[in-house]
């Protein structure tokens, strides 16, 4: 393929797939690897995948956010057989999203995915985005300044409380 096509290919997993899972059967390979770089998430760091998981994947999110939520391409850069794409997630949680109750709160948050493309099918996927910031937006994490000046505070009582008992 070309990179123009192998472009197309990554943007149809953004623009296409999430309105009509039935597509995965098209751009995924039969099985493939899916590598979630960070650590501010649920999921396991590296997991086997396929198009019905990618499909199920796709109606699970239907079913925490809104109506209305969408993944936009805001970058494409493409060499040889890998595809970089930087892209924004917006929408309103509205479903139960890893064991957290709806908070109806809208967020926004952004990443960067790299595709391997073979074959003319997607057969590797590296993800990396800011899911401290999209727990910050749903209320389960503190705003960072927050937590530092919370963790300060905490370090300077420690070291009082210890300079008070070896006095």
């Amino acid at each position: 393929m070309s990179i123009d096509e192998n472009k197309n290919l990554a943007r149809r997993y953004f623009e296409d797939a999430p309105s009509r899972p039935e597509i995965c059967d098209e751009i995924f390979a039969p099985t493939f690897q899916f590598h979630t770089i960070q650590h501010a998430s649920i999921t396991p760091q590296v997991v086997e995948s396929n198009p019905q998981s990618e499909k199920a994947a796709y109606e699970w999110l239907k079913s925490v956010w809104s109506s209305d939520w969408r993944m936009t391409v805001d970058e494409i850069i493409a060499e040889n057989d890998r595809v970089m794409v930087r892209w924004t997630f917006y929408g309103t949680q509205q479903g139960e999203y890893w064991g957290l109750p709806s908070t109806n709160k809208q967020i926004t948050y952004s990443g960067i995915n790299i595709f391997r493309i073979a074959e003319g099918k997607i057969a590797e996927i590296w993800d990396i985005s800011d899911r401290l910031w999209l727990w910050q937006q749903l209320g389960v994490l503190p705003d960072i300044k927050e937590a530092i000046i919370q963790a300060k505070e905490s370090m300077l009582a420690q070291q009082s409380d210890k300079n008070g008992v070896d006095s």
